[in-house]
């Protein structure tokens, strides 16, 4: 397993380049599998769609619009998307782009200028990529970084500015990383993994962190594991992997009080 620093700004491999792990390779499709993660908050409204077609999309967002919900995350599976809205986020306002490009520069920086912070992406196997960007976040400044390893270099010369990672999606083998100034954590770690990196996690949870963004390829899964700067009242957090997207998990989960706080899909066993 790969660990992206103990603390944040520190490294357990060499700066000098974005080194991957080795792995044997298999002969066959890795398998694979949604990954989604529930946090404890107070009850509160929340709706899931997947298998969501690009020209369905606009429907689903502003009939939830309608309803008061923003999004708070999104995943993409076969080159359909999912879908989270809630009552949850605190945002005041919201605009999301649908592009061919995986991540689409002049239409995030446009939305910087009027205020608007990436708050969930997600990317296609075909390249394109769901762009949500919101009013109402914490966030004071934004980078990101499209790259075809997963940019350890990168997160850690960020992590020394100050920055945090607020969002990471996948599009075939490509990363993006989206890294935040203002965002609520005190300190974050990377575990990056041909595995579901079961061990690592639960090492990190008995530390105080918290899972706080997810991505896989087909060959690697990355969580990013955050200290939060406020500590919740309940922190409980539980993941789940399952072959199809939890939709009859997610229901049990609300009953219990627990929501939906991120979800991908991508290679998870071995």
């Amino acid at each position: 397993m790969y660990q992206v620093g103990q603390k944040r700004g520190r490294l357990t491999m060499e700066e000098d380049e974005d080194e991957q792990p080795k792995k044997k390779v298999r002969m066959g499709m890795p398998a694979t599998q949604w990954i989604s993660v529930y946090n404890a908050r107070r009850p509160m409204k929340q709706r899931y769609h997947y298998n969501v077609a690009d020209v369905r999309l606009p429907q689903h967002i502003e009939k939830g619009n309608e309803d008061g919900l923003f999004i708070s995350c999104v995943a993409s599976c076969s080159n359909l998307w999912a879908l989270i809205m809630d009552a949850g986020t605190g945002f005041t306002a919201q605009v999301y782009e649908l592009s061919a490009y995986f991540l689409h520069k002049e239409w995030i920086m446009e939305q910087w200028e009027k205020n608007y912070y990436i708050s969930a992406i997600a990317g296609a196997h075909n390249g394109s990529s769901l762009v949500v960007m919101s009013k109402g976040t914490q966030y004071l400044q934004q980078s990101y970084k499209v790259s075809d390893s997963f940019p350890f270099k990168w997160i850690n010369k960020k992590w020394r500015e100050g920055f945090y990672v607020t969002a990471m999606a996948t599009a075939g083998s490509r990363w993006a990383i989206v890294m935040s100034r203002g965002a609520p954590f005190s300190d974050q770690v990377v575990e990056l993994d041909f595995l579901y990196p079961s061990e690592g996690i639960h090492r990190r949870w008995d530390n105080g962190y918290r899972i706080t963004s997810t991505a896989a390829t087909w060959d690697q899964a990355a969580f990013v594991l955050s200290v939060p700067r406020r500590k919740p009242t309940d922190e409980t957090q539980e993941t789940l992997r399952t072959s199809a997207f939890p939709s009859t998990h997610v229901k049990e989960k609300w009953a219990k009080n627990l929501y939906i706080a991120s979800v991908c899909y991508g290679r998870t066993v071995s």
